[in-house]
């Protein structure tokens, strides 16, 4: 084992993912939370793996999402293993529903984007799509069915990342806020808590939404802030959906991931609200309306849950993964948006490479932290 002192500053997805592909290169960190482990965004999102969206940002950003795509079923079956907790990953595959000719329209630009980087799907009319998915609107004009759409369960994710970590006692410090950052010249030495002082030779933080405000105690003023995701969760039958849906209209986006045990999560909205994560009534009753278009029989079911959680933006949308620009021995993964399960098991690998002092098996430049905005935005 190693005996270099890592600190991770932040409990969700990503730092736990951090902390458990360093456990696999000898090197057991520090894992501290702001608040409980895994409750924020990494609890509230949808958890589905998607490809469609990315593919018009392309270059880079593509390239890292395609890479953590292809890691996750190796990923989670090992989860599962050691574990003993399934992340439930499968591969749903989506459709894209489009009720007009100009809905139609977009979905194919999509599908061009997504043929540039090889990836192909298939067309239905209507007829056709409702014998593949019974319960979806007889109204829907036309869907285009994309295989390369899958999901985790976000608990059950981050439910086997901390057994893991767990049955490795790995210090894990729940209600454990950072105050302070302790820095000689340019080195990194610790951290000043709550609970008291910690000494180590890095730390990385991974604190989602509220990395910003712990940038600026390194004086770096990171271009982050929040975005409110509201969700409505249905409880209904094993196979009543099918596939994951997504919908583009003119009030927004919906989408529905159908469960392993037959809950449905339809979601989200997407608001500039600070901090906030409050659920509204007209945000929860936009997502109702979205679900009712593409499955009108869901209404004979019953709204199990609302929530909201706030994902954590960046200058473009695209995250941050690398150093704190000054600094030795300080790192960032943060910024991940809408993206941040999508991209759990890459940001895992890359920091726990570059932490290491390994070369990383993406190239991370276009992900500095002092970058300029990419033209096209990952949000």
């Amino acid at each position: 084992m190693s005996s270099k002192r890592i600190i991770i500053v932040g409990g969700g997805v990503i730092g736990l993912s951090i902390a458990e592909q360093l456990l696999r290169k000898g090197i057991t960190p520090i894992v501290l939370d702001r608040g409980a482990f895994a409750k924020e965004a990494s609890w509230a999102g949808a958890g589905f793996l998607d490809l469609r969206s990315v593919a018009r940002v392309g270059g880079s950003m593509m390239e890292l999402c395609k890479k953590s795509y292809d890691l996750f079923p190796e990923w989670t079956a090992r989860l599962k293993k050691d574990s003993q907790v399934d992340p439930e990953y499968q591969n749903s595959g989506s459709y894209d529903v489009a009720f007009t000719e100009e809905e139609e329209t977009a979905i194919h630009k999509m599908e061009n984007n997504l043929k540039t980087f090889g990836l192909t799907g298939q067309w239905y009319e209507g007829p056709e799509a409702l014998d593949r998915e019974p319960q979806l609107s007889s109204l829907a004009q036309s869907v285009f069915y994309f295989p390369h759409t899958s999901q985790v369960l976000p608990a059950r994710l981050n439910r086997a990342l901390l057994q893991v970590l767990q049955k490795a006692k790995v210090d894990l410090r729940e209600f454990e806020e950072v105050d302070d950052f302790l820095i000689k010249g340019k080195q990194f030495l610790g951290v000043r808590t709550n609970k008291g002082v910690i000494d180590a030779d890095g730390v990385v933080i991974a604190a989602g939404a509220w990395s910003a405000p712990l940038a600026e105690k390194l004086g770096l003023s990171l271009v982050s802030k929040p975005y409110r995701g509201q969700v409505v969760h249905y409880r209904s039958q094993p196979g009543v959906v099918k596939h994951i849906l997504f919908h583009t209209g003119s009030t927004g986006i919906t989408y529905m991931v159908p469960r392993l045990d037959g809950h449905i999560y339809v979601g989200s909205t997407l608001e500039d609200v600070g901090f906030d994560k409050s659920t509204t009534p007209a945000g929860l009753e936009k997502l109702k309306t979205g679900a009712m278009q593409l499955v009108p029989g869901l209404s004979q079911y019953l709204i199990e849950e609302t929530w909201a959680g706030l994902r954590p933006g960046s200058i473009d949308g695209w995250p941050y993964l690398g150093p704190v620009p000054g600094l030795e021995g300080v790192w960032m993964a943060a910024g991940h948006y809408t993206h941040g399960i999508l991209l759990s098991a890459v940001t895992g690998e890359v920091m726990a490479q570059m932490v290491n002092g390994e070369r990383t098996s993406v190239n991370l430049l276009p992900f500095a932290l002092n970058r300029s905005a990419h033209p096209v935005s990952g949000l």
